[in-house]
């Protein structure tokens, strides 16, 4: 196995954990379609980043098909994508558990998995076990009480009821919850965040470039140019993501961008610069 699949449900918090062997786009479409759409439900919105294997005809295909928006974030700019916190979360936990035995990390992951899910949220306050099937989830730790005892008993209804509303109390307060930590994961963002560009249609902007070293070619990233320009703005998707579109072909959508990966293009150039490293978005 050589590459971890994360689904997450961004109201719950729920995550699913699949290990792959390649991270083909037929592998990439067919895992939500048989292991998260057909158990839980199809969701709205599909949030992904730019990957071959989500831009992919199947995985457009599938999303028109089942009726699911899809989103993709704007390329480079990952902190669009609330998945990559639990990326963040899941290296040191698998990091723990395989110890010094590397080969075998894939059989860690339904414990991984089980770990994140019944543990208490700080943006929800809830497990992520709870908001989904309305109740904890008996841990290795804690037995917890379960609805089998209220099931069993013969004023099911009279003990159901208060268990309901205060479910709907809970899934309400966990919304609160959840805006309330956008906001201020927001207002610390800011602090240290600069004035976006006042960008608009027809604009010439640079883009900055994310190279890689290539030992075959001699090519070291420390000496390969920051940026790539210039490239005019077709549209703008959201307050800070553009549509840009190269010069030679304005009509070619290249793809969105986030405001932080792009610069104003200086009127002092007469020419336009290109250093052919920067590839349309598929």
């Amino acid at each position: 196995m050589k590459w971890i699949f994360i689904v997450e449900d961004c109201t719950s918090k729920w995550v699913e954990l699949f290990p792959l062997k390649q991270a083909t786009a037929k592998e990439c479409a067919l895992i939500p379609l048989n292991e998260v759409f057909l158990r839980y439900g199809l969701p709205r919105r599909l949030i992904s980043d730019n990957g071959s294997q989500f831009v992919s005809a199947i995985m457009q295909q599938l999303c028109y098909v089942l009726n699911i928006n899809q989103s993709l974030i704007p390329v480079y700019h990952p902190q669009a994508n609330p998945v990559e916190r639990k990326n963040r979360d899941l290296k040191p936990r698998l990091a723990m558990m395989v110890g010094n035995n590397h080969t075998l990390w894939n059989e860690q992951l339904p414990t991984i998995r089980f770990a994140m899910n019944t543990a208490k949220c700080e943006t929800t306050g809830c497990t992520a076990a709870y908001l989904n099937f309305a109740r904890e989830l008996r841990t290795l730790d804690d037995v917890t009480t379960d609805l089998r005892s209220v099931i069993h008993n013969d004023n099911f209804v009279p003990e159901f009821t208060p268990y309901l509303k205060r479910f709907e109390m809970n899934m309400s307060q966990t919304k609160e919850n959840i805006e309330k930590s956008q906001d201020r994961r927001k207002a610390y963002a800011d602090k240290s965040r600069k004035p976006s560009p006042n960008f608009k249609t027809d604009d010439l902007v640079w883009v900055k470039l994310h190279p890689l070293s290539k030992a075959n070619q001699s090519k070291s990233a420390k000496l390969m140019p920051r940026k790539d320009g210039p490239y005019v703005i077709l549209s703008q998707k959201s307050p800070t993501t553009f549509v840009i579109a190269s010069c030679d072909k304005p009509d070619v959508p290249l793809g969105a961008y986030h405001v932080s990966a792009s610069n104003t293009f200086s009127k002092c150039h007469t020419e336009p610069i290109s250093y052919g490293a920067f590839k349309k978005k598929k």
